[in-house]
């Protein structure tokens, strides 16, 4: 099985079993964070039902106040810990995998529930079992985030196609 087939199978899982897809980024990942959530809950292709995902990426006042409270490295983690469940899945973007906020967020998640990262190069090592990574074996940006764009499109067009029925 390949990473599209996998991501796709574990986000109709969470979604079949209730829960909701979380995801981040910063800068341009933030970007691609904002649209992959924005795909999903509102249109892709044609009026699907909406999907529940949250973008940790998008609220200046929580990004702000995190990180003037708690510092950068726990921008996400700490969205995590008040709203993961069990059954949700996080996805994170980034280009490489050395951001302090980014091993944080992605170790609070593993405590709580499943993980995708899709990224650039990856120096990380995420237990296998409750994750999937999609390394993009690039530390060009632009190259990356293009491909991550690329990727969004896929994974709504496996995951609508399976899950959703069409709104008329």
């Amino acid at each position: 099985m390949d990473e599209l087939d996998e991501v796709v199978n574990l986000m109709v899982n969470c979604i079949e079993s209730g829960g909701k897809i979380l995801t981040f980024g910063v800068g341009g990942n933030a970007a691609n964070s904002v649209h992959f959530s924005a795909e999903l809950s509102g249109k892709f292709e044609k009026y699907e039902n909406p999907l529940p995902c949250i973008c940790l990426s998008e609220n200046p006042a929580i990004l702000t106040a995190v990180t003037n409270d708690f510092g950068w490295e726990n921008v996400f983690s700490r969205q995590i810990l008040a709203l993961a469940k069990p059954n949700d899945l996080v996805i994170a973007f980034s280009i490489s995998t050395n951001g302090a906020y980014l091993r944080n967020a992605l170790a609070q998640a593993l405590v709580i529930c499943k993980v995708v990262l899709i990224c650039g190069r990856n120096t990380l090592d995420l237990s296998p079992s409750n994750s999937v990574i999609w390394e993009l074996g690039s530390d060009d940006t632009p190259s990356v985030q293009e491909e991550q764009l690329r990727i969004i499109h896929k994974i709504c067009k496996g995951v609508k196609g399976r899950f959703c029925n069409i709104i008329q």
